[in-house]
């Protein structure tokens, strides 16, 4: 995987695709895959607030249309347009703990450049699971 810094450049050029009209909070997702490819995904916003889709669902949309699944995803690189610690929303980490390995490297951008390394077991460690919907 490319080094924080490259990481965090390509990031910055990902954001401006945000179509973020509405909050003016742009942000952007990198995944990158075990083979080296990467997938992009950036906020896309709506009039009707509820119709918007977050950066990382974007980013994670299009690795199942591609075919790959969560053992492919290498590490999840998420940017937030903020001078704090951004995170994603509670919606996307319920979808991250289903879709990605719950040890998968995610780390966390802002306007400063790198902040955080984590994974979705520590940002959502009790995530509803597809297994209670069976009980």
């Amino acid at each position: 995987m490319a080094e924080k810094q490259n990481v965090f450049e390509e990031l910055l050029m990902l954001k401006e695709n945000s179509y973020s009209p509405y909050s003016n909070f742009k942000v952007a997702c990198l995944i990158y895959l075990k083979n080296n490819d990467q997938v992009k995904g950036v906020n896309v916003e709506n009039a009707a607030y509820p119709a918007g889709i977050c950066a990382e669902r974007t980013a994670l949309a299009q690795v199942y249309s591609l075919g790959y699944k969560k053992h492919d995803i290498k590490s999840l690189e998420l940017y937030t347009d903020s001078e704090t610690l951004g995170s994603p929303c509670g919606v996307c980490r319920q979808v991250i703990s289903e879709l990605v390995d719950w040890s998968t490297p995610i780390s966390i951008y802002n306007k400063n450049g790198f902040q955080l390394e984590t994974n979705i077991k520590k940002l959502l460690p009790h995530a509803f699971q597809p297994a209670q919907l069976s009980k």
